[in-house]
């Protein structure tokens, strides 16, 4: 900044005093002016102050502003004219950055002399002064212009720190939850009006003639006092449960509340305490109904499964009371059919409990809706009738569940010994023909000699190939060629392979994904559970069963078991 006793010229400096004076009045016109008026302010002051040629303003953007840019000019008039002067002026600022400086004149003869301030503490923001006068700028001059810029500076600044202020107080006073500031000592000096709702005060004015403490229930007040205040002190926070009390009703409400200090930017001392506090009444509200509605769950659920394990004890008796067939080929069909739907009893019990809390979930939120309906009296007879109606069909869809398991348990025995490994699969492939036929299949069995021995029971595994082989034929009904391939191989020391390969349409990708789950099916009267059944008996004789697609066509399913040795 330039020292005013530089000025020589008595005359000059009068000059200087009076603009000087001018100045400093015009930051009290920019008090409701945003960046684009201060920068016209300035420029149409300086320029008669000036005398000068060329005034260009480049304002800062602050906040959501954007930068702004303001030309005066002697020179033309024109829109086009001082759109390129600013372009000029800009140009050969940026590039020199200096304080003084000079160009040549592109609108006629001379050279423009310039000189310039920053404003703000950015590199991009100043005002440029330009005149043909040889002398220009002198102490003057430049003295007014720094002061102009000071000037813009702080009303800028001061502008956007009062839109950030004034919007924080409104974010405050807008806010749902409590939000205060108190002393040192306690006093309350601001409580918003969220805050003094929840409490049932007036205003602030009321709140200010209140302590901290008073807010507090009597009951944790001598906590507060002791413990939390003086731990805001010492580590800035604390955060927990606390009761408020209501200053009108004298209700506890709950609060969460978030005490912290504030301390003074300068000399880091304590200022202020504030905090920001949240009503819990609404949450502690919904987990009460929670925990409500999880005791009446859990006690649904325990008197289901009962219900359940009864049904089950039922189910298993009769199942063993069903007769054996007099043929052999049918004694042998249905001891398959009985050890696959054991195999699937202890899966199913858990399948089923998934598939009964689905309805049985639904029934019980609807009957509560209905209860709560008809209590509450405020709903029409159709709306609680549509609510029953629902009910009533999430109960038939249980009973549904129980129906198909009652048609699927029978009975059946476990036996595992070593077994000829292609007899069982020409018996089972035998079987497959029976009652539907082969649609025309043609079946080739390829044995390996070394894979000729499997342990497990026999029964069971030729459920497995029954299964598997019958998906086959079903599959390839609507194929032109139809040809079923069974065979067996020793992949290694340990292990034996048994592939069933078919040219149907194979599985798509979607199914693939699902194919071993129990429940899913693309048959019309299918349950689900045969490949369930079948990777079941497979894993509990310790091997694995898995899919994959037929390169030509169709679908290949391998079973991998481990060489029996000798006993």
């Amino acid at each position: 900044m330039l020292r005013v006793n530089g000025l020589f010229e008595p005359q000059e400096l009068k000059h200087c005093i009076r603009d000087l004076v001018a100045l400093s009045t015009l930051p009290t016109s920019w008090k409701d002016y945003n960046s684009q008026q201060t920068a016209e302010s300035v420029a149409a002051a300086l320029i008669s102050m000036l005398n000068a040629d060329i005034i260009y303003v480049s304002s800062p953007g602050l906040g959501d502003d954007a930068p702004v840019e303001v030309i005066r000019t002697s020179f033309v008039s024109s829109a086009e004219a001082i759109d390129r002067i600013k372009t000029i002026v800009r140009g050969a600022w940026l590039d020199k950055r200096k304080q003084a400086f000079g160009i040549g004149n592109t609108f006629g003869n001379g050279e423009l002399h310039f000189a310039s301030a920053p404003i703000g503490f950015g590199e991009n923001a100043g005002i440029v002064a330009g005149s043909l006068h040889p002398h220009f700028p002198s102490d003057a001059h430049r003295l007014l212009l720094e002061i102009a810029a000071s000037h813009a500076t702080l009303a800028i600044e001061r502008g956007y720190a009062d839109a950030q202020q004034l919007r924080m107080a409104s974010l405050v006073e807008r806010s749902s939850e409590l939000v205060g500031f108190v002393r040192l000592e306690g006093s309350v000096d601001y409580l918003n009006k969220a805050g003094c709702e929840l409490l049932g005060l007036s205003g602030p004015q009321e709140a200010r003639h209140l302590n901290i403490i008073d807010f507090i229930t009597p009951d944790q007040q001598s906590r507060a006092r002791r413990k939390l205040l003086p731990q805001v002190m010492e580590t800035g926070r604390w955060l927990g449960e606390l009761n408020f009390r209501h200053f009108k009703t004298g209700e506890d409400i709950p609060f969460l509340v978030d005490w912290f200090r504030i301390d003074d930017l300068l000399t880091g001392r304590p200022t202020n305490m504030a905090t920001v506090s949240r009503d819990l009444r609404g949450q502690k509200k919904v987990d009460k109904n929670l925990q409500r509605l999880n005791v009446l769950l859990e006690q649904r659920v325990s008197e289901r499964n009962s219900e359940l394990a009864e049904a089950l004890k039922r189910l298993t008796f009769e199942a063993a009371e069903h007769a054996l067939a007099d043929v052999r080929a049918q004694e042998l069909q249905l001891e398959l059919l009985h050890a696959s739907r054991l195999s699937a009893v202890g899966q199913m019990a858990g399948a089923l409990a998934h598939e009964l809390n689905q309805p049985l979930t639904a029934l019980t939120n609807l009957v509560n809706a209905g209860r709560h309906m008809i209590s509450k009296n405020t709903h029409t007879v159709e709306s609680v009738q549509e609510v029953l109606h629902e009910a009533s069909a999430q109960a038939l869809r249980a009973g549904e569940i129980v129906r198909r398991l009652r048609e699927f348990v029978k009975r059946g025995e476990t036996e595992m010994r070593i077994e000829k490994l292609p007899d069982l699969i020409r018996e089972a492939s035998a079987l497959a023909s029976m009652g539907s036929g082969t649609h025309g299949v043609r079946t080739k069995l390829k044995f390996d000699p070394r894979a000729d021995a499997v342990l497990g029971n026999r029964v069971q595994l030729q459920q497995v190939m029954l299964n598997l082989i019958r998906n086959a034929h079903e599959a390839m009904v609507e194929s032109e060629r139809r040809e079923l391939v069974v065979s067996t191989s020793r992949l290694d020391e340990e292990t034996i392979e048994i592939s069933v390969a078919d040219c149907g349409p194979g599985v798509p990708d979607e199914i693939a994904e699902h194919l071993f789950e129990p429940f899913h099916t693309t048959k019309p009267d299918g349950m689900g559970l045969g490949l369930s059944i079948c990777r079941i008996i497979v894993e509990a004789h310790g091997g694995t069963l898995q899919y994959e697609p037929n390169l030509g066509g169709g679908a290949i399913f391998r079973i991998n078991f481990t060489f029996p040795r000798e006993q």
